[in-house]
């Protein structure tokens, strides 16, 4: 029997954590974060991590338990959201995913299988070494001549993922995406619906992501990106996290070699640009409920829309209640 699950996902800055909660906590339900750099605690302002109001409305899982020097691919984040959905079902209650990590939430939902992996540290030292010299752009290149298909997937400035698909082409003698393509199972584990957040005004999409950029300086976010700036310096090997979008573009402004406004609107133009990718990954889900948060107006409106098609999907009964439970 294939367990319920109920998934949002989209863009960042599209009220996907909003939406959650406030579906959790209608339907007795627990969040399962679906993102790759909310596991890291002590980047919550950043990363975006759910506000205590939100956390508040029902049991938020997957989000700061991580510290900053572990590495967390997406064969242990399939594992670890399995491992809590069980736990949420054990309990008689509704997951729901919720993030913006889109190959997260793929494998998650579709099954895929992950086979032992190739690794070898010092090959990955020694790529490393050739990103500081050579820039992420010519490591990217090298993927691209190895295996097109996933240089067409991966951004250049992905470095983490960039290296790992180089370091399986080197190692296996097989392009990377030929793993993927052998990882989906014949059949998903889920009974999912997969909702995705979106804005059909993209320039209103825009300034939203550049006001939640203003915010999060307000809330401290200089301060939080300057302490893990510091323990950046001070690593043997640069963590994964130091690749995320709030961090990265402001770290030459700590190392005296940007001024602020020049590292804030870094952050904010490559938010909009992640944004954008995101708009097309989740734009090639078949499966993908599309909810215009703008023409919807609130999340409220967000909320009732989702428990009309809940119900008419048979994961909520008319009464209100949960169907399975």
């Amino acid at each position: 029997m294939k367990l319920p699950l109920i998934a949002i996902a989209g863009p960042t800055a599209t009220g996907k954590s909003a939406l959650g909660a406030a579906l959790a906590h209608a339907l007795n339900g627990e969040v399962v974060s679906c993102d790759s750099m909310q596991v890291y605690r002590g980047l919550e302002t950043g990363t975006a991590q759910p506000t205590q109001a939100e956390r508040a409305l029902a049991p938020h899982h997957l989000t700061g338990f991580l510290d900053w020097d572990q590495e967390f691919s997406v064969s242990d984040y399939v594992a670890a959201a399995a491992e809590v959905i069980r736990g949420v079902h054990s309990r008689k209650k509704m997951p729901f995913l919720v993030g913006g990590t889109g190959l997260y939430a793929r494998s998650l939902l579709r099954g895929f299988t992950f086979q032992p992996e190739a690794r070898d540290e010092a090959l990955r030292k020694s790529l490393y070494k050739e990103v500081q010299g050579l820039g992420p752009e010519a490591l990217h290149a090298r993927l691209a001549a190895l295996d097109p298909q996933s240089a067409e997937e991966i951004h250049p400035h992905n470095v983490k993922r960039v290296l790992r698909a180089l370091e399986y082409c080197l190692l296996s003698g097989e392009p990377f995406s030929r793993q993927a393509e052998r990882s989906a199972q014949a059949e998903p584990p889920y009974r999912s619906l997969l909702f995705c957040t979106a804005f059909q005004d993209r320039q209103a999409l825009y300034q939203r992501i550049d006001r939640r950029v203003d915010r999060m300086l307000e809330e401290g976010l200089l301060d939080e990106a300057e302490a893990f700036y510091r323990y950046c310096q001070q690593a043997e090997k640069l963590p994964t996290a130091a690749q995320s979008i709030g961090y990265k573009e402001l770290f030459p402004y700590f190392a005296g070699k940007a001024a602020l406004e020049e590292a804030v609107e870094n952050v904010k133009r490559e938010s909009r640009r992640y944004a954008k990718r995101q708009i097309t990954w989740f734009g090639r889900e078949p499966e993908a409920r599309f909810l215009y948060m703008d023409r919807l107006g609130s999340v409220e409106a967000a909320l009732e829309h989702c428990l009309k098609v809940l119900r008419e999907e048979n994961f909520v009964g008319e009464g209100g209640g949960v169907i399975g439970f």
